[in-house]
């Protein structure tokens, strides 16, 4: 079975390796690489003392272990071997478990987590031979362990967010890791200060009983001799990894036969009187009380909101362990910002139920503006309430006039793109009863989704800048009347983005609707690249798309974006914005190091240097366009070789 699984998976990995797939898994496996590097790199630093060193490298190896576990509420578990395909195979669930745990061990991110536990035999080289030959057993143990606990997580964890509990605790830890992302790199010094270690003392202790750093303790006990340590750190782990694997076989037991009994993802309840009271009459209060209601029931809406919440507050907050205030009063910003870009496939969650709202007549313009007001009515209220008091709590007056400037922009253009965005580069997202309600984007409309998503918050951020603007000048010119005409500048503005975006989400509703809605019947349909071992029975092999880039290709696609989001957002508006107040610069920053006249020059630099970084992506995949339209071309106005040599004949006998 786990050979059969390996090569079941090797295949799909190797057929679906083009195009947006292909960048996005090289992008995220250069990231990891990057990561572990660095943590190899940590096994050479010199620590002050021993226990010094196993504190630092026992916090390292806990970091990849929660990613691990909690990974999959981001990329949504295993998007090639789901379980619902083996649910109506006989195949006993201890046996399905063992190929899905050997299967597991085989891809970029078991690759990425050997070379960060490979930090573990620079540091038993350290130590001696004998704590080095301890690492390789150590090393392949923690690999083990992960892999396994990766495994049960997802399944307790697809289990728990079934219950209203369960989806606000995912949606927290989701948060989390966005926060961190987004403001995690400002508590650079602590960081540092962290892993110098002075710490290890009291906290190195605690660190020691975590299962994720026995394998450093083995490593550690080895250079000193204790081997009744070493068999028992490395024995635990080991029991410990099977005692998962059990587990795992277990909860995946109740999954297969559990079926559909409690597979729906909607909360059912009764409307309350005054609701009905409170909704206007007429279609549009019909259909503005089903989105309401959908947003709050149904587990995936409600969770991309509760998700946008919580990475705005993160936002906020992360930067308080360094003591820095200054972002508090825009987490309602930030949660504004990615509940937009979360919402970006709202009519892709209703897949087939299209065909109610083009049924009805003239119900497209209807359709889209309840939609709007839902979503606004949802979002807007929270966010201001949010940006309201902790822009009190902080203490930071002079942010006022930025974020009611910004915050109605933000919002009035979200409200207008989130149809709009939906409804172009349509992307259904299929309910699948009794499978796990975590599979979010890990079916073919994935990787168009989260292009949805990053266009999303780019362009959200593009339609606030009119209102920044008029709010810098009043703040460069010293008016504060000009700084204050920016709230009117944002509402106007937003006012705008709302009318025409939904003007154009209908219209095109009303011209493509049959289209959108076979396109959500039958979901989206990638192609494979054929393979020359495995054709199909009874046809020709079919060659691979010619406008699909090549491994090089996706690899400088993956490098640009990556580079283009760095110089455009921390290097480009973050510096820019810290430049204009006077702020006090880090060093991580490259306008730190030229001199105070020319910073907000090298910010606009970076914003442009990151431009044309994303441009050479959309440069590339013309390119690839246009060479498989010449070759479609020439291939069409090719002359066969039997006319060819007709030809000659006909020539010579004349």
């Amino acid at each position: 079975m786990v050979g059969v699984l390996i090569r079941m998976k090797l295949a799909v990995l190797r057929r679906s390796m083009s195009g947006q797939r292909a960048a996005s898994m090289l992008a995220g496996g250069s990231i990891g690489l990057v990561l572990a590097i660095g943590t190899l790199v940590v096994g050479f630093s010199h620590f002050g003392s021993p226990e010094t060193a196993v504190a630092v490298l026992s916090l390292l190896l806990m970091v990849w272990t929660l990613g691990w576990l909690f990974g999959p509420m981001l990329t949504g578990g295993d998007a090639v071997l789901r379980l619902e395909y083996f649910t109506l195979l006989p195949i006993r669930p201890r046996t399905l478990a063992i190929g899905m745990v050997g299967a597991g061990f085989v891809g970029i991110t078991p690759v990425v987590a050997l070379v960060a536990f490979a930090v573990l035999l620079v540091y038993g080289a350290h130590l001696g031979l004998a704590a080095a030959l301890v690492a390789i057993p150590a090393v392949l143990l923690q690999l083990w362990f992960v892999v396994v606990l990766s495994k049960v997580g997802m399944q307790a964890l697809g289990r728990l967010v079934r219950s209203r509990f369960g989806w606000e605790l995912s949606s927290l830890v989701v948060g989390f890791v966005l926060g961190l992302q987004n403001t995690g790199w400002m508590d650079i010094g602590l960081a540092i200060r962290t892993f110098s270690g002075g710490w290890a003392d009291g906290g190195g202790i605690v660190l020691r009983i975590l299962p994720s750093s026995w394998a450093v303790v083995a490593v550690d006990a080895a250079g000193k001799g204790n081997w009744g340590v070493v068999a028992l750190s490395l024995g635990g782990l080991a029991v410990l990894g099977v005692v998962l694997f059990f587990v795992f076989s277990a909860l995946l037991s109740r999954q297969l036969v559990r079926g559909l009994s409690d597979g729906g993802t909607t909360q059912t309840g009764g409307d309350s009187l005054a609701t009905k009271r409170i909704l206007p009459g007429g279609p549009f209060g019909g259909v503005l009380g089903k989105e309401l209601r959908l947003w709050v029931r149904d587990l995936r809406r409600a969770r991309f909101l509760s998700i946008a919440l919580w990475a705005g507050l993160f936002s906020g907050l992360f930067p308080l362990l360094d003591g820095n205030t200054v972002l508090l009063p825009f987490a309602g910003v930030i949660t504004a910002l990615f509940a937009g870009a979360l919402s970006a496939n709202v009519y892709g969650l209703d897949a087939g139920a299209l065909w109610l709202t083009l049924v009805a007549p003239a119900a497209e313009r209807v359709d889209v503006r309840a939609r709007q007001v839902a979503w606004l009515l949802l979002v807007a209220v929270p966010v201001l309430v949010l940006t309201a008091l902790l822009t009190l709590v902080s203490g930071q007056g002079w942010a006022w006039p930025w974020v009611l400037a910004v915050l109605p922009a933000m919002l009035g253009g979200a409200a207008g793109l989130v149809p709009l965005v939906s409804l172009v580069g349509v992307a259904p997202f299929q309910d699948r009863p009794g499978g796990n309600p975590m599979d979010g984007f890990t079916d073919e409309s994935g990787d168009q989704v989260r292009l949805k998503i990053f266009g999303m918050l780019f362009g959200q951020i593009l339609l606030a800048v009119p209102a920044a603007v008029v709010v810098l000048i009043g703040f460069r010119t010293g008016s504060t009347l000009l700084g204050w005409a920016g709230v009117a500048a944002g509402l106007l503005t937003g006012a705008f983005y709302y009318w025409l975006f939904g003007r154009l989400a209908y219209r095109r509703l009303e011209k493509a609707g049959p289209e959108i809605l076979d396109l959500m019947r039958k979901g989206v349909r990638t192609e494979v690249k054929a393979s020359a071992d495995e054709p199909a029975e009874g046809e020709e092999e079919e060659p691979a798309k010619k406008d699909d880039l090549s491994g090089p290709q996706n690899a400088a696609v993956a490098l640009f974006v990556l580079l283009g989001v760095l110089l455009v957002i921390p290097q480009g508006f973050v510096s820019l914005g810290l430049s204009l107040f006077g702020a006090t610069l880090p060093g991580w920053f490259l306008v730190a190091h030229v001199a105070p006249g020319l910073r907000v020059l090298v910010a606009i630099g970076s914003i442009v240097l990151g431009a044309c970084s994303f441009s050479m992506v959309v440069l590339m995949h013309r390119v690839a366009k246009r060479k498989a339209e010449a070759l479609a071309a020439a291939e069409e106005t090719e002359v066969p070789e039997e006319e060819k040599e007709n030809g000659r004949e006909h020539a010579a006998a004349r």
